[in-house]
């Protein structure tokens, strides 16, 4: 399994809860950016506390000074699973409120085997038969988690994270080499559907056309005509990747570098590229396409912040280096957690300079 740093963990869940606006409850006051109190590395770091370990003790016992009355108390691992075993219900990615989005195999596996040993709902003041369970649970969770089929599921998984990967680093890498100073800019292509096969149909042949056959479309023009004009806009490249919501919109998100000679910033809206894409930005209904800001920057859509755009990445600048492991975590970590109807990652370098 392919581990993340702290830091990659934290940006690339930062990221997933902006884009799929999971965790937006007005009533307790939830906002995008929120981190919910078990998350989903939570999840993972479960799992990984019971495969990697040969026991897994939840329980734990003290002399109390009434004869033979022990004192019974949850270690650290038994509060972890609690913690985990409480969210299950309400968590959104978990509760069918999301259409055909699949997260991570480890996280559902964990999850369906503690509802198949009755684990969600067991009265805890029974804890000699709750531990019992639990050590089924655990057995069987390790059992199941080296069938093949699993194993297969879990490597396909972290292969296609891995290219995705490798991808952004190599371009990662061309950019930084011939540019010191360039900024990122996001445009959101988005459609409302109902479920991932919802289409209508075209005026001229009458074939069904889908909302993913849509958004595709309206992409690809905005790419080529960007790409085009890359001389006078200075687009360094163009990546792309789909996100969906939990309020049922699906999109293709663009993401250009846009090289930069030096730090007489203007406004957005009077640069090139603005003016390159602005033909394609409209909105009809719950069909739009819009700038919009990635959930570790500001991406050229707000006004300027002290004299510098956080969307602005400058090689000499102070903790450049943390700075652009959160922009790639930003972009490519939130299908290292879920992913939308595919098992393979959205992910995709479309043009570029090198």
């Amino acid at each position: 399994m392919i581990k993340l740093q702290p830091d990659e963990s934290y940006a690339s869940l930062l990221s997933t809860h902006q884009i799929t606006q999971a965790y937006i409850q007005p009533f307790i006051g939830y906002i995008p950016n929120n981190r919910p109190p078990v998350g989903l590395d939570d999840y993972l770091k479960l799992y990984s506390m019971i495969t990697e370990n040969k026991t897994f003790k939840i329980i734990s016992k003290q002399p109390t000074y009434d004869y033979l009355v022990p004192h019974v108390y949850l270690t650290p691992k038994g509060v972890n699973l609690l913690k985990i075993i409480q969210d299950i219900p309400i968590n959104p990615f978990l509760t069918g409120k999301f259409s055909d989005v699949i997260i991570r195999p480890e996280i559902k596996l964990m999850v369906d085997l503690l509802y198949k040993h009755r684990l969600i709902d067991f009265p805890l003041g029974f804890y000699q038969q709750f531990e019992a369970v639990v050590d089924g649970f655990c057995q069987d969770l390790k059992v199941r988690s080296k069938t093949r089929d699993f194993m297969s599921l879990k490597n396909h998984w972290d292969s296609s994270f891995g290219n995705s990967r490798k991808a952004y680093n190599r371009f990662e890498e061309a950019v930084l080499y011939s540019n010191p100073m360039f900024q990122v800019h996001s445009l959101l292509v988005s459609a409302e559907f109902m479920n991932v096969d919802d289409f209508s149909m075209d005026q001229k042949t009458f074939s069904p056309v889908t909302v993913e056959d849509m958004l595709r479309a309206t992409s690809s023009k905005i790419i080529e005509a960007v790409w085009a004009n890359n001389a006078e806009n200075h687009t360094l490249g163009i990546l792309s990747k789909q996100e969906t919501t939990i309020r049922g919109f699906r999109s293709i998100r663009l993401i250009f570098f846009v090289a930069r000679e030096d730090t007489d910033f203007t406004p957005f809206a009077e640069s090139q590229l603005y003016t390159d894409v602005e033909p394609f930005v409209f909105r009809e209904g719950k069909t739009s396409v819009a700038w919009s800001d990635i959930a570790c920057m500001n991406s050229g859509v707000e006004p300027l912040i002290y004299g510098i755009e956080s969307n602005f990445y400058d090689t000499s600048q102070n903790y450049i280096g943390m700075r652009l492991t959160t922009l790639k975590y930003s972009l490519i970590g939130p299908e290292y957690w879920v992913r939308f109807k595919y098992t393979n990652t959205t992910f995709k370098v479309e043009k570029s300079s090198y």
